[in-house]
Parts: C-alpha cells; sequence; structure tokens
C-alpha cells in the first residue's frame, strides 16, 4: 500500500517538492529530446538522401524502444525505488544523447536513436508513479498537469529551438547540446534522490498478469489508440508544410512549437477548470479538439491555419491525455510503477505504429486524405474514451 497524504490541503514537505521539481526538470529533457525530431525531419531525409518516410524511421526507432522498455522499469521501480531506477536512466540517456548527432551512417544514427529512447524509457512513467503515491486523487490530475506543461513547453522550446538551430548549424549540433544539459539535470536530480519516501518502495513484487486483470486494461487500449493518432501523426506536420507551403526547418519549428505552447497554457489552467467541467466533459472537448486540428491541417490553404491546427490538438491533448493519464494512477495502485508502466508501454507503441502507419499512408494517398481521415479517427477515439471511462464519477477539486 503506498503512503498516500490523507488530505489534499495537506502541503507536500520541502525536501518533496525539490524532488518533484528535478524529476519534472528531467522529464522535461527528455520531452525536449524525444520532440527536437519533429521539425528536423526534411533535414535528415536531404542530409541522407532519403525520403521523409524512412527519415521518419528517427520517430519510430526512438518510441518503439520506449515503449518496449517500459516493461523493464516497472518492476524494477517497485521493487528498487522509482526515484533511484530514474537516476540510472537518466545517466544513461545523457551519454547517449550528446553522441547522436556523431555518426554519419543513418543506420547508426538509428541505433543510437534507439538506445537513447530505451533509457529515457523510465523518467516519465516513474515519475508519474511517484506522484501517484505520494499526492491524493483529489490532487493529482492538477499535479500531472504541471507535468504535462512541462512536456509542453519542452515541445515547444524543442520544436522551435531545434529547427532555429539545424537552419543556422545542422541538426547535428542539436544533439551535444542537449546532452551537456541532460548532464546538469542528472546531478541534481541525485542530489535530491535522498528524499525518495520509502513508502513509494514497495517491498510487494506486483505482476502484470495481475495489472491487465484490473480496471487497467481498457484505459490501455485507450492510450495507444491516442498515441497512434496524436504522436505517430504530429511529427508529419512538418512534411505537409514543407511539402505544401514551402517552410523550411524555423518557420516550421515555430508553427509547431504552437503545440508545445498551447499545451503549456491549457495545463496551468487545468486545477481551474477541474473545478467546473467533469472529467467526461474534459475528454470530450479535448478530443474534439485533436479532432478538428487535423481536419483543419488537411485542408489548409495557408500555412497559418496549420499553426491554428498546432494551437488546437495541443490544447486538446492536455485535456484528453490528462483524464486518461490520472484514471491509470488509480486503476491498480499497489503496483504503481508496473501499472504505469504498462501505460507508457501502450501510449509509446501505438505512437511508433502510428509514425510508420502515417508515414506509409501519407505515400500513398498525400498528407490531405491521411490528416482527414486521422481527424475522423480521433472523433471515434473520443467516443471509445466517453463510453469506457464515463461510468466512474468524476473528481472535482473542491
Amino acid at each position: 500500500m503506498s503512503r498516500e497524504l490523507d488530505s489534499s490541503n495537506t502541503p507536500l514537505p520541502e525536501s518533496q517538492r525539490r524532488l518533484l521539481l528535478a524529476l519534472g526538470l528531467a522529464t522535461f529533457m527528455v520531452s525536449l529530446d524525444a520532440r527536437v525530431v519533429a521539425p528536423l525531419l526534411p533535414a535528415i531525409a536531404r542530409d541522407f538522401r532519403i525520403s521523409i518516410a524512412r527519415a521518419g524511421y528517427v520517430v519510430s526507432g526512438y518510441l518503439l524502444p520506449y515503449g518496449l522498455f517500459q516493461l523493464a522499469y516497472g518492476p524494477l521501480a517497485d521493487r528498487f525505488g522509482k526515484v533511484r531506477v530514474s537516476v540510472c536512466a537518466m545517466v544513461a540517456f545523457s551519454v547517449g544523447t550528446a553522441f547522436c548527432g556523431a555518426f554519419e551512417s543513418f543506420a547508426n544514427v538509428l541505433l543510437l536513436r534507439a538506445l537513447t529512447g530505451a533509457a529515457a524509457a523510465a523518467l516519465i512513467p516513474l515519475t508519474i508513479a511517484y506522484i501517484g503515491d505520494t499526492v491524493p486523487y483529489a490532487r493529482r490530475q492538477a499535479a500531472l498537469a504541471m507535468l504535462m506543461a512541462s512536456s509542453g513547453a519542452a515541445q515547444a522550446l524543442s520544436v522551435s529551438v531545434g529547427g532555429s538551430i539545424a537552419a543556422v548549424l545542422s541538426w547535428r549540433a542539436i544533439f551535444p547540446i542537449l546532452g551537456v544539459l541532460s548532464c546538469a539535470v542528472t546531478l541534481w536530480l541525485l542530489l535530491n534522490a535522498k528524499h525518495e519516501q520509502r513508502a513509494a518502495v514497495s517491498r510487494r513484487r506486483p505482476r502484470y498478469r495481475d495489472a491487465l486483470r484490473s480496471p487497467l486494461l481498457p484505459i490501455l487500449g485507450l492510450v495507444a489508440f491516442e498515441g497512434f493518432l496524436y504522436m505517430g501523426g504530429f511529427p508529419y506536420l512538418s512534411g505537409l508544410l514543407e511539402r505544401r507551403f514551402g517552410l523550411g526547418p524555423l518557420h516550421i519549428g515555430l508553427l509547431l512549437g504552437l503545440a508545445g505552447f498551447s499545451q503549456l497554457v491549457t495545463a496551468r489552467a487545468l486545477p481551474r477548470l477541474l473545478r467546473r467541467a467533469s472529467e467526461q466533459e474534459l475528454l470530450a472537448v479535448g478530443g474534439g479538439l485533436m479532432s478538428v486540428a487535423y481536419l483543419v491541417s488537411a485542408a489548409a490553404g495557408r500555412f497559418l491555419w496549420v499553426g491554428v491546427g498546432c494551437v488546437l490538438i495541443g490544447a486538446g491533448f492536455s485535456l484528453c491525455h490528462s483524464t486518461i493519464q490520472t484514471r491509470a494512477t488509480e486503476a491498480f495502485p499497489e503496483g504503481r510503477g508496473s501499472s504505469l508502466a504498462l501505460f507508457a508501454f501502450s501510449l509509446f507503441l501505438g505512437s511508433a505504429l502510428g509514425s510508420v502507419a502515417f508515414g506509409a499512408t501519407l505515400e500513398r494517398v498525400g498528407y490531405g486524405v491521411t490528416f482527414a481521415g486521422a481527424g475522423i479517427l480521433l472523433l471515434v477515439f473520443t467516443g471509445l474514451a466517453l463510453h469506457a471511462l464515463g461510468r466512474s464519477p468524476a473528481v472535482r477539486v473542491d
């Protein structure tokens, strides 16, 4: 049994707030690294003289091991501690990131991105699980929203700054910079790791089979579908902007960065929204906004409409994903490390498959039809999410 705070009004100890901030910065760096590739796909394709669909393997090659390795980190975290495992993973992530742009072979770049993704896999799900262990449910979605705000800020910064560096220097110059910053964050996390609450380390060894028999199973299906459509498709908006409007990495990065900025603003507003809206209402609005975003982008006659789509999809994802994520933290509380590992595994497996599917589809039918179809599928996803999660009572913050 995890030792959650008994009252939603009880403040967290200062040491725990520092530790959560350190974990938040670590997840910021992981999100920065994962999303920095989105505006770089056209530049990578030109550098290696390959199609943009093949360049998209850099995305799926990172996301697939990212998802697969969740299955290793979950049980390790439940046994040895979520923060301790996160520190070890950050060390490997920092070193791997620093060398990602050092190879002249596309196959070697793919290999190192895969290894980096495998190391990065620990941070976000274990941070979510640690929040689940230490923050009561009534305050948890707001806490998770702040984690999503960190991710949104990383997305906004990575795609804009990444595009700028690629335009001025090279896409290869981005990774050593991220590696050095990640090393600094790793040192701070190590200094604060001693404050990990002992109750977050479970003496039991929860099994994945037990988690799959819990209410977690439909949530895993939903988050895989969400990852397929959102994280699998979003990077290819860079290809749409280059192909349809002839934009370069700088302008592509600035436009895609609007999604991260919108996600950040929405996440900051979530505590207030939770006082006025139910979880089901947040799901409906969030899924609807993501659907409209893809439909607008598919029909865009001017690149500014794709920017509008980026704003909508960032806000929609923040509303929708935070709700599903919060439910996941309570689906199997006796083994949160394992259950959140399965959650992240499902999200990034869906994302990796989505990246491959979007790349193959757009080569056959073009960007317009591909994103229009994805917009329709997001409406289907929203209906399924409302049906699957709508039976439980909404949690409001008083």
